[in-house]
Order: structure tokens, then sequence, then C-alpha cells
């Protein structure tokens, strides 16, 4: 139910008839598709967090949570238009480091369509919840939309499918 009230909120920000300006989203990190697993400074990194109760989970290199979508077509992406607005993909631009605890050989990237290229792990597109500002944040956790359900994503590259 708690999912369910937060994804009108959602889907009604997105389909207002002000367009998308009135849409906040969450920071997208940049990165890159050349992978390495020692962080610079200016270099985007997957890295691995903790959230409460549910344990370690993969996060942009602020501490963002990164989510996957079971509906997504292998190694590819079906979350475009309003759907890419309310959970961002992780997208990179330049150099993508794996963090400590991140398993360096199941991080990718693949170019979405309009040419960006997006963040895959062990398969999954990855992507981030325009509500989890901030680190530990996981409002994005079981919401069912855009065909399937978001969940968190374990270092191993499972599906975190826990509340």
């Amino acid at each position: 139910m708690r999912h369910s009230r937060k994804l009108l909120r959602y889907c009604a920000c997105a389909l207002s008839l002000g367009g998308l300006a009135g849409c906040s989203t969450a920071p997208g990190l940049s990165g890159g598709a050349a992978v390495t697993t020692v962080a610079s400074a200016g270099h985007a990194t997957v890295d691995v967090g903790e959230i409460a109760g549910i344990g370690k989970v993969l996060v942009t290199s602020s501490g963002v949570t990164l989510y996957l979508l079971t509906s997504d077509p292998s190694g590819g992406t079906g979350c475009t238009g309003s759907c890419a607005v309310v959970w961002p993909p992780f997208e990179v631009h330049g150099r993508l480091k794996a963090g400590p605890g991140v398993d360096v050989s199941l991080l990718s990237s693949f170019e979405r369509p309009g040419g960006a290229k997006q963040v895959r792990y062990d398969g999954h597109a990855l992507y981030t919840f325009e509500q989890d500002t901030g680190p530990g944040m996981d409002r994005g956790q079981g919401v069912e939309t855009y065909g399937g359900t978001w969940w968190m994503v374990s270092p191993t590259g499972r599906a975190v499918t826990g509340h």
C-alpha cells in the first residue's frame, strides 16, 4: 500500500499538463564504459552501500541506491519516456569505476535509445529513483510499475527482493 500511494504521485507528476518541467529527478551521475577498480576524482563509481533492514546493495558514488526493473529485456532497457523521468537511467559519460565490493567483471554499459550509455550490472540496466534524494534511501524498493517490479541490486548482481 505504501508504494501504491507513492506511485500515483509519481505518475501524476510525469503526466501533468505542464509537462515534465515540474518533476524533479534523482541526481544522475556520470561514469563510462571503461571499467577500473580504483576510484579517482572526477569519475563516477558504482559502490556498495548499506540499507537499514536490507543489507548491502549497489549505489552510486554519492550513495544513491541503484535499482533494476524486472521487465527489462535481457541486457537492455524498456524504460524510456515518462519511465526514465521517474527512474533516471544511471548513465555514463566518461570512465566507470567499480568501488570496493563491486565485481568489475559484472560491470558494463550499453547504448540506450537516443545514444546515451547506461550502466549495466550482471546484465541488468541500472536506474536511480527520483524520490531517493540521498544516501540510504530505498523508496523505490518493490514498486510495481512500467510492466515490472523495481528491486535494489546486490553486489552479486541479484535482485534484492526483501523490504
